[in-house]
């Protein structure tokens, strides 16, 4: 893949916002979104409908998290890598924001035939919507626990990790099937609590129950690690021992 960098090499300007941190990664980030966003566009356009519009609310949300994350970073670096109270209230509301990240790909649940448009077109336009939405959610997860592992420990950072997995998955259930927003928490605490220990009691006892979300923790776990390991992915710097020399 050729990197931003490499495209606008030997622009001066340039040098400037390529110290920008992560730049790449929101740089790809941004054309899947707009991609996004083009195909939602040609489908109201084609069909003259307004059906998947919510999408495009649901993808801001995603990213609302990966703007708090960043915000929180760069505060970091101008506080000379300290953590304060004022870091600390950014990391409740991110944590508080963050299932919206993964919610969108539980927007599948809407896909079923229409006469308008082939369903194959809507499958990938619900696709690329939980495509961005999901990989926002990993950048800002990422910067969190880069932050972490640089001030406290890497133990510290992938422990949070884990306990956030599970965390995610209960805030994805709460908005789905009860539907509630980040933001009820403060608009309506009392109701969101109530429904929140409802799901609690529903879950304990129920081993399927637990099981399902436990698969679901899991598999967002693993996908986050999946995403990190391709980033690592280099070339052999010296050849293979398995390769047969020719004579």
């Amino acid at each position: 893949m050729i990197s931003p960098e490499r495209i606008f090499a030997g622009t001066n300007s340039m040098k400037y916002i390529f110290n920008i941190p992560f730049i790449q990664q929101l740089f790809v980030l941004s054309l899947s979104c707009f991609v996004s966003v083009f195909l939602i566009a040609t489908r109201i356009s084609v069909s003259k409908e307004k059906a998947f519009s919510f999408l495009i609310w649901n993808l801001f949300l995603a990213i609302v998290p990966l703007g708090i994350s960043y915000f929180a970073y760069v505060y970091y670096e101008f506080r000379k890598r300290k953590i304060d109270l004022i870091f600390l209230v950014l990391g409740v509301v991110w944590l508080l924001f963050f299932p919206n990240a993964p919610y969108i790909v539980t927007d599948f649940v809407h896909l079923r035939a229409r006469n308008s448009i082939p369903i194959w077109f809507d499958i990938l336009m619900i696709f690329s919507f939980a495509w961005c939405g999901l990989f926002s959610g990993f950048i800002s997860l990422r910067i969190i626990q880069l932050v972490l592992n640089d001030r406290i420990s890497q133990w510290f950072g992938w422990t949070l990790i884990v306990f956030i997995s599970p965390l995610t998955v209960f805030g994805i259930c709460i908005g789905r099937f009860y539907r509630w927003n980040s933001w009820d928490l403060l608009e309506d605490p009392v109701s969101l609590l109530y429904d929140s220990w409802n799901f609690l009691q529903l879950v304990y006892g129920n081993w399927k129950l637990i099981l399902v979300l436990g698969f679901l923790s899991a598999g967002m776990l693993f996908a986050y690690l999946l995403a990190l390991s391709m980033g690592e992915m280099r070339m052999r710097s010296v050849p293979s021992p398995l390769k047969v020399k020719s004579h």
